[in-house]
């Protein structure tokens, strides 16, 4: 995705949206304290406010904007010929539909099954949204965008109304249709961890001013993060699966099998120089450092083989001496991993 957005727009109560970037990324995220203009600059993205000179909601909105995607001025076009995927905070549904009539709504609907399987929605589409939950509106309309296969996917808090497990599910999810599809996407949070998930550039705001970009390592502050790696792996055996060949041993569900969607931690992984024995922790293999770098006050550690991330003090890491190119071996306990259900 090659994004470009030159924006100078006032807002009613004063506030001014005013900042130009140009990106090239697969996710880009936005970040910054509440009333920092994400969900504004969103909503110009998506063709909710006008772009040109004139009045608009939010307010009354006065100035310039210019969204280019891809080359392509989508300045000019409403929202409903942009073709965007959009999952705001309040999760509009169509009353009168039911689940699966809201999900088919899009012309362009498809891989359903796959989508409701991973969000843990199917045991709802015969429901009228007036009978869900906050969180299980919440599904079905990151769903809803999901399945339009959309060309830009807009995401403004897409996680909020979703339990841990849900939400760890609903993230790994997202990350790997952003992998299978290449669905560009625009995602405003205020977790670290969803932020890490999914993008590869960050923007950070603040008062309606791009304050900090660049990858989100360096954009986030370490006090915010709680990283979270996922990946698939598939079962060999009971307790056991296979990640980019190497066996891992960790609880599984009863009859568990096939590829399925996994989660650790980065603070739940440890390194060593050395092959470390009488541990109890059941998965420990070699591999090598990719990269060091800065995540506030402790460093995000990038290995291979499969890749993860890991936060480690500065101490730990002047210790071991860890640099690209060193060989280490990763600690891993069988149950900081957790089984997200079928990939």
């Amino acid at each position: 995705m090659k994004l470009s957005v030159q924006v100078d727009r006032s807002f009613g109560g004063g506030f001014r949206l005013a900042l130009a970037f140009d990106v090239d990324c697969s996710v880009l995220a936005l970040v910054g304290e509440s009333g920092a203009g994400k969900s504004c600059l969103l909503d110009l993205l998506a063709g909710a406010l006008p772009s040109r000179r004139g009045g608009g909601a939010r307010g009354g909105a006065h100035g310039e904007a210019r969204v280019l995607l891809d080359g392509v001025d989508l300045s000019p076009l409403p929202l409903r010929a942009r073709r965007v995927g959009w999952v705001s905070q309040e999760p509009a549904l169509f009353p009168h539909l039911d689940v699966a009539a809201n999900l088919q709504f899009s012309p362009h609907a498809g891989g359903l099954r796959e989508v409701t399987d991973a969000l843990d929605i199917s045991h709802l589409l015969q429901r009228m949204p007036a009978h869900l939950s906050g969180g299980e509106r919440r599904r079905v309309a990151l769903a809803r965008a999901l399945v339009s296969r959309p060309r830009l996917l807009l995401l403004d808090e897409p996680f909020n109304g979703l339990d841990e497990r849900r939400r760890r599910g609903a993230l790994s999810l997202l990350r790997r249709v952003s992998l299978r599809f290449a669905v560009p996407t625009v995602l405003v949070s205020h977790v670290a961890e969803e932020v890490f998930g999914l993008a590869d550039h960050a923007l950070r705001l603040s008062a309606g001013r791009l304050v900090a970009q660049g990858r989100p390592a360096a954009v986030l502050r370490a006090g915010e993060t709680c990283v979270d790696n996922h990946l698939v792996g598939r079962v060999r055996g009971p307790d056991e699966v296979e990640v980019d060949g190497i066996r891992w041993q960790l609880p599984l569900p009863e009859g568990a099998e096939g590829e399925l969607a996994l989660a650790v931690f980065a603070h739940d992984l440890l390194l060593a120089r050395q092959a470390p024995v009488g541990l109890s922790a059941r998965n420990i293999w070699p591999t090598r450092v990719l990269s060091v770098e800065p995540l506030g006050d402790t460093l995000l550690v990038r290995v291979e083989r499969p890749e993860l991330v890991l936060t480690l003090t500065r101490a730990a890491v002047d210790e071991l001496q860890l640099a690209p190119g060193v060989d280490v071996f990763v600690v891993l306990k069988a149950t900081s991993v957790v089984s997200l259900g079928r990939a």
